[in-house]
């Protein structure tokens, strides 16, 4: 009963061994399947062309904007009040503000 068992192993061995030995060829896998289409749709497409698709898009009306940015106004430069300002008149500013302002921790109530 012990050589049952035995050549049932060994046999189960063998076939394990032979389907983990088969060579795979990398491009007929269903990842490098789509690896490779992904590659060549975007390969296709430069960034130009796709940034200047969005702006005949959203010139057509085509292509609403969506999200808590789509209704904000686009700024196209700095304040001027903010525009001369340096790191240290920043921290300047924020030490004054610091000692004439009381710090309030916790729930106000």
């Amino acid at each position: 009963m012990q050589v049952r068992q035995v050549v049932a192993a060994a046999l189960l061995a063998v076939t394990a061994v032979g389907a983990m030995s088969q060579e795979l060829d990398p491009s007929e896998t269903l990842q490098a399947k789509n690896i490779a289409a992904a590659q060549s749709a975007s390969a296709a497409r430069t960034r130009n062309s796709v940034v200047a698709e969005t702006r005949n898009l959203k010139a057509d009306g085509q292509l609403a904007a969506v999200g808590e940015r789509a209704d904000a106004p686009a700024v196209a430069a700095v304040p001027d009040s903010q525009a001369g300002r340096t790191r240290a008149d920043v921290r300047a500013e924020l030490a004054q503000w610091r000692q004439s302002h009381k710090l309030v921790t916790g729930e106000r109530g």
